[in-house]
């Protein structure tokens, strides 16, 4: 009798929890994307209309007519974590329990870009990546959420020039292949399916997801007449049209973005100022009730760059941005085809704009000719 009143009052203090896990955890989101640029981290992620090199494709097909150079990345390797990470792996204790590491999100993601080419017509990137992303909310009722996948595709795409060459127009596309899982899930969840299942883990077990998927994509580029030796342009561009969907392993959702940027030469730097605003359409879900728009969506950035090369690349180049409400910065160095790339970089994790900052280091290695 007293093992029935225990497991009764068990039940009934899990299903209390939920009751009162407070609301504003289901609204924390950040963008979902496939792979994003550590050039254009370090300048904000402002890049639809500044995109020209090998990884355009994730912002901007149109951006291939700004190449000036053909462009071969043999390979590139890039990792990224947050500062909660790099700081538990250097404490020198443990966290024992799920209130103790409540609010500290552990962020890896290690990318490989292979056998990569664009010029000012065409171009492909074959790429490879994983993502580990898991934090728990609320030391109280501890809420989880995990996001762990591994990923592997090809992006590619073609542009062309009309109007004496001020308007570009791209077409691109994206085959995914992607393993994993994407879930929120309060604690007590697992609970409650050891209470009243033999086997807990099946639930878990059936939001794994091996799945394939594709995805157009579209851009507009305009480009205005020079002012002051400054060469504007006004881009749009419709990413992932119809959404990439890995079924457990998440989604990536069709965004609208628009840009702007200026290209200028100061003294033999080589000057780009750009800004954007992402998702349009809120697909991402980051626009509050009642807004029409956030702060999080904009990105301003700027860089400045050394001696351009043969590969299109500079010599050295320094960045600073704006990602909505948090700075950005980031440098490069390219010797000759070895170029390494460098981004310090805050990413919204609550919320809303200037909630939570979650602050990481992005480093890529790579062989570009």
């Amino acid at each position: 009798m007293r093992s029935v009143i225990l497991r009764i009052f068990q039940i009934l203090s899990i299903l209390t929890a939920l009751w009162i896990l407070p609301t504003p955890l289901l609204l924390a989101v950040e963008p979902a994307f496939v792979r994003e640029s550590i050039r254009a981290r370090g300048m904000g992620n402002a890049f639809t209309a500044a995109a020209n090199d090998e990884m355009l494709f994730f912002y901007n097909p149109a951006g291939l007519r700004s190449v000036r150079y053909n462009i071969y990345e043999v390979t590139g390797f890039n990792f990224t974590t947050n500062q909660n990470t790099l700081d538990m792996g250097n404490s020198s204790s443990s966290a024992s329990t799920l209130g103790e590491i409540a609010g500290q999100k552990i962020y890896i993601e290690p990318n490989l870009g292979l056998l990569s080419h664009v010029n000012s017509r065409f171009g492909w990137s074959f790429f490879s990546g994983a993502l580990l992303d898991f934090q728990v909310r609320n030391p109280v009722f501890p809420y989880l959420e995990t996001k762990a996948y591994i990923q592997t595709g090809i992006a590619g795409g073609m542009a062309w020039s009309f109007l004496d060459y001020q308007l570009d127009f791209g077409l691109g596309a994206k085959i995914v292949q992607r393993a994993g899982i994407d879930t929120k899930q309060h604690v007590f969840d697992a609970a409650i399916v050891e209470i009243t299942e033999d086997q807990k883990t099946t639930k878990l077990q059936n939001k794994f997801s091996n799945k394939a998927a594709f995805a157009p994509d579209v851009g507009v580029t305009y480009h205005f007449d020079s002012v002051h030796n400054m060469e504007p342009k006004v881009a749009v561009s419709l990413q992932n049209i119809g959404g990439l969907d890995f079924e457990g392993a998440g989604k990536v959702p069709m965004t609208m973005n628009i840009g702007v940027s200026t290209e200028s030469e100061w003294r033999g730097f080589d000057i780009i100022l750009a800004g954007d605003y992402r998702d349009l359409t809120n697909s991402q879900n980051l626009v509050s009730v009642g807004s029409i728009i956030t702060t999080r969506n904009l990105k301003l950035g700027a860089e400045m760059g050394l001696n351009r090369l043969f590969n299109g690349h500079h010599l050295f180049s320094i960045r600073a941005g704006r990602n909505g409400p948090y700075n950005s910065v980031g440098w490069s160095v390219n010797l000759y085809g070895f170029k390494i790339d460098f981004a310090k970089y805050s990413q919204e994790i609550g919320g809303y704009s200037g909630e939570l900052e979650d602050k990481r280091t992005s480093i890529q290695v790579s062989l570009i000719f």
